[in-house]
């Protein structure tokens, strides 16, 4: 894929930032991150589709979703290990989603779990394998094996709070982005048994049949530091939680309301037909010029602001927007950076960057070359004029 400039988006935006200290307003600056300014990490291996990353003890730790799965890439030096084959085997996967640091701190390795085995494998800091455990119907979690090309969702993610995992239960499969609206965010075990209950995701969106259409707003949520963050598109706040759910902090986001355009949807149905048809669908004679007026009834009338959210510290988030121009399915390549107390800026990436990981200094990401691959990219944070 060729990298290209990308112009900045307009500032049309204003924030109101409420936490328990009182109420304050600010405006969002916006800044763009020129492709020049992405470093590519020498070290890094090439990927097929990175699905889940962490930084641990000054390493990246990448899930990829072909073998060899797991990559433990040195920030300082140029050492990197790859491990983990293909297979039902000890150490190997079929279907990996998720990686995080264990809880035990005498056991300092990394749990990764595998959706198609139905189990989590743990490693030790030096990627030799320790051990697996079979994860039974409750901590199963279901959702169609392509969700990632049909849905800017993540079912299968996990996380590691300090305390517990985090992860979201759902009482059916997913088979679409609404079906998320189902289910409830949860604190569970390893083996992802569930525990208490943080939020119920049908609390942060609105009612009536418009919440199921395609692309109608679905909670997002994080957790990092001790704290988990959600964004309740239904409120149109960002809340940090403590471990008993009850929140500490809380942002309202005002962005402007942009309705799902022809141009979207057409966009969508393109992509669909690429999926099923493979990468000649143009030849299949289909007007979706045409065919997107038909379909506009199954398309929320207003487009979701957000698409991800990614946690950078414990008082500060990240929110991804929706834009069908950079990704079919609404993975835009702008964010917004917004903290309890601070400034809230907004981040134009370039097109070809997919950020993973935010820390103060730096956000870690993945590129896609001209090669056909993807490879681990940096962009360190400058302070802003």
């Amino acid at each position: 894929m060729k990298l290209v400039r990308r112009t900045p988006a307009p500032i049309l935006l204003s924030v109101l930032i409420a936490c328990s200290l009182g109420e304050q307003g600010t405006e969002i600056d916006s800044r763009l991150v020129d492709v020049d300014e992405i470093l590519l990490l020498q070290n890094s291996p090439e990927f097929v589709g990175v699905r889940d990353a962490i930084l641990l003890d000054g390493s990246l730790w990448v899930l990829d979703g072909g073998p060899p799965f797991v990559s433990q890439v040195a920030l300082r030096g140029s050492e990197t290990r790859q491990f983990a084959t293909e297979g039902e085997g000890p150490g190997e996967f079929l279907d990996p989603w998720a990686i995080q640091p264990t809880l035990r701190p005498d056991s300092a390795g990394v749990l990764v779990w595998d959706v198609g085995a139905g189990r989590v494998s743990e490693f030790d800091r030096s990627g030799s394998f320790r051990g697996s455990e079979r994860l039974d119907s409750e901590g199963r979690i279901r959702a169609r094996s392509d969700i990632q090309n049909v849905s800017y969702a993540d079912p299968f993610r996990v996380r590691n709070d300090r305390l517990t995992f985090v992860v979201g239960r759902f009482p059916r499969r997913i088979d679409r982005t609404s079906d998320l609206t189902r289910g409830a965010l949860i604190r569970a075990d390893r083996l992802l048994q569930p525990g208490p209950e943080l939020a119920r995701f049908s609390d942060h969106v609105g009612r009536g049949p418009e919440s199921y259409l395609e692309w109608s707003p679905v909670p997002f949520w994080d957790a990092c530091d001790g704290v988990v963050v959600l964004w309740s598109p239904g409120s149109e706040e960002l809340l940090w939680m403590d471990a008993d759910g009850s929140v500490r902090g809380r942002v309202h986001v005002e962005l402007p309301q942009v309705p799902v355009e022809l141009d979207d949807i057409e966009t969508y149905l393109r992509w669909m037909a690429r999926l099923e048809l493979g990468p000649g669908y143009e030849s299949s004679g289909i007007d979706f010029t045409n065919l997107a007026p038909d379909y506009r009834g199954r398309f929320a009338d207003v487009r979701p602001m957000a698409t991800d959210i990614r946690c950078e510290s414990s008082d500060v988030a990240w929110l991804r927007l929706f834009d069908t121009s950079v990704d079919p399915l609404g993975r835009g390549a702008d964010w917004i950076r917004v903290s309890i107390d601070t400034r809230t800026e907004r981040f134009s990436f370039p097109s070809a960057f997919n950020p993973v990981v935010f820390t103060e200094e730096a956000v870690y990401g993945v590129m896609e070359v001209s090669q056909g691959h993807q490879t681990l990219a940096r962009w360190a944070v400058s302070p802003s004029g």
